[in-house]
């Protein structure tokens, strides 16, 4: 039973660390940098730690939404006059 819990439990921090190799780090833009040398300020799901970062933009530049592109519409069609055989002040048309 022992070891069935311990292959279970090794299983689980397998699982857990492959999850956490696939986290998103990003840079923390600080003024100041108060992590031991070799790290620098990084986010990470919200919370800011100490770390090396994975991403080369800021969370905050990650999240932002893309700006709409500008949309060209054709010109309106020119009008040159009634369609309808009597014209558009009901007048007779010239072939009667």
């Amino acid at each position: 039973m022992k070891k069935i819990l311990m292959i279970a439990g090794l299983g689980l921090m397998a699982t857990a660390g492959a999850a956490a190799a696939d986290a998103k780090l990003f840079p923390y833009p600080a003024k100041a940098n108060y992590c031991p040398q070799g790290l620098q300020p990084i986010q990470m799901g919200g919370v800011i730690c100490c770390g090396v970062p994975n991403q080369n933009v800021t969370y905050a530049q990650y999240q932002a939404h893309p700006v709409p592109r500008k949309r060209y519409y054709a010109p309106a069609p020119t009008y040159y006059g009634s369609k309808s055989p009597q014209g558009w002040n009901g007048s007779k048309s010239p072939r009667n």
